[in-house]
C-alpha cells in the first residue's frame, strides 16, 4: 500500500472519530457549545387552555428525554422545552404557559405556523438507563413531555420493562396529551399503568397522597420524575423512603430560586478581557445572578445546570455546584463549573470557558 493511500486512510479515520466524538458530546447533554439554528413552525395545536404543541420544519439527532433551548426572538430569553415525541418522528415541542413567563406566554398565545424560532441543542441527561427491570415515572403538569418521548421509544421496543406512570394536573381540562397516554397504556398489554391525579378531585401530589399511591406500586429499579419543584421534592422524599437505595432521575424545567440568607458576602473575581473584575455574592445566591447584579454580561442558556452554556473555569478557589449539573467528573476535576447553579465557597477567581 502506497504512503499516499495510508495517509488518506489515516486522515479519513481521524475525521470519522472527530465527527463521532462531536456527536456524542452533543448527545450527552454535556457542555459542548451549540450554535443556534432557525426553525420554522409548521403547525400549532392547542392541547389544553394553557398548553400548545407545535411542529417545525427541521430534523435533529437527539435521545428520548432531551430538550432544546428556544427563543422566539432576540428580545426574549432562552427557555428549555423537551420533545414530546421520540426521535425518528416529526419534531414536536409541547409548552405550558407559566404565570409571568414571557416565552411560554408568547408560545402559547401568539405562535402561528410560519413563525421562526431560534433553537439550540439538544441538551439533557434525562435518559432511560441502560438496564431497567421496572420503572416508576412521576410527572406534574408539563413535566409529562419528556415522558411522552420515553413512552413512544419504549412502545417502539415492545415495552421491554413494566412502567407505572403517576401524572398530576390541576384539573381534567388541563391534562396534557392524555389521549396519547391512554393509547400507549392500551397498546402496552399491561406493561404500562397510568395513574391520573387532579388537584380538583384527589388534591395535589402531596407527600401523603404520594405515599398512598406508592403503597400499591411494586419496587422499581429506578424512579424518574419531572414537574414543579415542590412536587419533585415530595416525590423524591417519599420514593426514597418507600424504596431505600433506589436510583432517582430528576428533570427540572427551572432552576431552584436563590435562597439568599443573612451573613457576610463572598468576593469572587471574574477574569475578562485581561482584567480582574471583582463582585460580591450573597449567601445562597447563584454566581450568575450575582455577576448580573454587578453588571457583568456572561453567557447563559437554560439556567438550570443542564446545557453548559454558562460554563466557567476556575483559576483559584472553588464554586460549589449540584451533583446533577451537566459536567463530567473529568470536567469537574479540571476546574470547570456552571455558574447558573453554582454558589460561592469562599473567595474564587474564574474565567468564561467554551
Amino acid at each position: 500500500m502506497s504512503p499516499v493511500v495510508i495517509i488518506a486512510i489515516v486522515v479519513a479515520v481521524i475525521i470519522v472519530v472527530a465527527v463521532i466524538s462531536s456527536r456524542k458530546a452533543a448527545m450527552s447533554g454535556g457542555s459542548a457549545k451549540s450554535l443556534a439554528s432557525t426553525w420554522t413552525v409548521t403547525e400549532v395545536v392547542k392541547e389544553t387552555p394553557t398548553t400548545v404543541s407545535f411542529g417545525v420544519d427541521a430534523t435533529l439527532d437527539f435521545q428520548p428525554g432531551q430538550f432544546v433551548l428556544v427563543r422566539p426572538n432576540a428580545s426574549l430569553p432562552w427557555r428549555a422545552y423537551s420533545f414530546s415525541r421520540a426521535p425518528g418522528q416529526p419534531l414536536r415541542l409541547t409548552v405550558k404557559r407559566v404565570e409571568g413567563g414571557k416565552v411560554s406566554t408568547h408560545l402559547t398565545t401568539s405562535l402561528s405556523a410560519g413563525d421562526r424560532l431560534e433553537v439550540k441543542g439538544p441538551y439533557g441527561q434525562f435518559l432511560i438507563p441502560a438496564i431497567v427491570t421496572r420503572g416508576l415515572f412521576i410527572a406534574g403538569g408539563s413535566g409529562i413531555t419528556p415522558f411522552l418521548s420515553w413512552l413512544q421509544a419504549l412502545d417502539a421496543r415492545a415495552w421491554p420493562f413494566p412502567v407505572t406512570l403517576i401524572v398530576g394536573n390541576r384539573s381534567a381540562q388541563e391534562q396534557i396529551l392524555k389521549a396519547e397516554l391512554d393509547a400507549f397504556e392500551k397498546k402496552s398489554n399491561g406493561k404500562l399503568t397510568c395513574v391520573h391525579v387532579t388537584d380538583d378531585v384527589q388534591g395535589p401530589l402531596t407527600k401523603e397522597l404520594l405515599g398512598t399511591l406508592l403503597a400499591k406500586v411494586e419496587a422499581p429499579s429506578f424512579v424518574a420524575m419531572c414537574g414543579p419543584e415542590p412536587m419533585m421534592n415530595n416525590a423524591k422524599e417519599v420514593a426514597l423512603a418507600k424504596f431505600p437505595g433506589v436510583t432517582v432521575l430528576e428533570e427540572k424545567f427551572s432552576a431552584s430560586a436563590d435562597s439568599i440568607g443573612d451573613g457576610p458576602t463572598e468576593q469572587l473575581e471574574l477574569m475578562q478581557d485581561g482584567k480582574v473584575k471583582p463582585f460580591d455574592v450573597k449567601p445562597g445566591e447563584h454566581v450568575l445572578a450575582a455577576a448580573r447584579r454587578a453588571g457583568f454580561d456572561l453567557p447563559s442558556g437554560c439556567e438550570m445546570g443542564a446545557c453548559g452554556a454558562c460554563r466557567v473555569k476556575l483559576i483559584d478557589g472553588d464554586i460549589g455546584i449540584p451533583d446533577d449539573a451537566c459536567l463530567s467528573d473529568s470536567e469537574k476535576s479540571q476546574g470547570y463549573r456552571l455558574i447558573c447553579v453554582g454558589k460561592a465557597k469562599g473567595k474564587a477567581r474564574f474565567e468564561s470557558a467554551p
